[in-house]
C-alpha cells in the first residue's frame, strides 16, 4: 500500500464496496481483475495493520505487569 492516508477503517469500507460489486448480478468483467487485485492489496494492508496493533498492545500490556 502506497497510500499514506489509508486507514484500517477506510480499507475495510473499500473492501465492503468491492465485495458488494462482486456479489452483484451485473459484475463488470472489465473491472473484475482490478477489483480482485485491489481487494488482495487491501486485505494484506489490514492483516499487517492488525498484526502491528496486536504487537503494540502486547507491549503496552506487558508494561502493566511491570508496574
Amino acid at each position: 500500500m502506497t497510500d499514506p492516508d489509508l486507514t484500517y477503517q477506510s480499507a475495510l469500507d473499500e473492501l465492503r464496496s468491492i465485495h458488494a460489486r462482486l456479489r452483484s448480478e451485473d459484475v463488470d468483467v472489465d473491472r473484475l481483475l482490478e477489483d480482485v487485485q485491489r481487494a488482495s492489496d487491501l486485505l494484506s494492508f489490514c492483516r499487517e495493520r492488525l498484526q502491528s496493533v496486536g504487537e503494540r498492545l502486547e507491549e503496552v500490556l506487558e508494561g502493566f505487569d511491570e508496574d
